[in-house]
C-alpha cells in the first residue's frame, strides 16, 4: 500500500509539473494536439499505479517524451501558420454578417440545434440578432451580436498573409501591399495586421530581438 501511495505521489508531481509547463488552458479550450497529449499522458500515468510490478520509468519516460514533443510542436506551430492550420484546423464562420452558412454547418458536422443552444448560452434567443458566429479551433462557438460587433479580421499573422481572413474582410493582396507601403513596412515586419468591418487597418510590428 505504501508503495502505491509513493508511486501515485511521484506521478502526481510529474503530471502537475508537466501539464503546468504545457499551459494553463482548461479542457474546453484545448486544441486537438493538446487534447491528444493530455489523454495519452493520463493513460500512461495510470499504468504503473494500477500495476505495481511495472517500473515507474515505463510511464515517466513516455510522459517526458510527449511533453518534449508537445513543446517542440507548439514552438514550430507558432512559427508556421500553415502547419498550425494543418494540425489544428482553422476557425470557421457559421454565421457571417447575419447570414447563416448552411454548408458550414454540414462540413463541420454541427447541427442547427447545437448552434441554437450555443446562441441561447450566450443570451441570444433569436438567430437574427447574430452578426457573426465563429466555430473556433478548439470547438467552441464565439458569438457576436448584430449592431454591437466590429470584427477585426486578421490578414497578416507573424509575417504571413492569412488568406481566409483577407477573404472574409474583402481585402485584396494589392490593398494589403498598399497599406504596408503607406506604413513603410513589409509583410515580414508585421506581427499582426487586421482590418475591421469599418475598413480600419491596424498593424502591430514585430518587436526587435535583443
Amino acid at each position: 500500500m505504501a508503495s502505491t501511495l509513493i508511486r501515485t505521489a511521484i506521478i502526481y508531481i510529474l503530471l502537475t509539473f508537466t501539464l503546468r509547463l504545457m499551459g494553463k488552458r482548461q479542457i474546453g479550450e484545448l486544441d486537438i494536439g493538446d487534447l491528444v497529449s493530455t489523454l495519452l499522458i493520463s493513460e500512461l500515468a495510470a499504468i504503473p499505479i494500477d500495476d505495481p510490478d511495472i517500473p515507474l520509468l515505463n510511464a515517466i519516460i513516455p510522459i517526458l517524451f510527449i511533453f518534449a514533443l508537445e513543446i517542440l510542436l507548439s514552438t514550430i506551430k507558432n512559427k508556421s501558420t500553415k502547419l498550425k492550420s494543418a494540425l489544428d484546423g482553422d476557425e470557421c464562420f457559421i454565421i457571417y454578417k447575419g447570414r447563416l452558412l448552411q454548408d458550414a454547418l454540414t462540413e463541420n458536422r454541427l447541427s442547427l440545434n447545437e448552434l441554437l443552444s450555443a446562441l441561447r448560452g450566450a443570451g441570444i434567443g433569436d438567430i437574427s440578432e447574430v452578426e457573426y458566429a465563429i466555430l473556433e479551433q478548439n470547438g467552441t462557438i464565439s458569438i457576436m451580436e448584430r449592431g454591437k460587433s466590429n470584427l477585426a479580421h486578421p490578414v497578416i499573422i507573424d509575417g504571413d498573409i492569412v488568406k481566409k481572413g483577407a477573404s472574409a474582410a474583402g481585402i485584396s493582396k494589392e490593398k494589403i501591399s498598399r497599406a504596408l507601403s503607406e506604413a513603410k513596412l513589409t509583410e515580414g515586419d508585421v506581427f499582426l495586421m487586421t482590418i475591421d468591418d469599418r475598413d480600419k487597418v491596424r498593424i502591430i510590428k514585430k518587436e526587435s530581438k535583443k
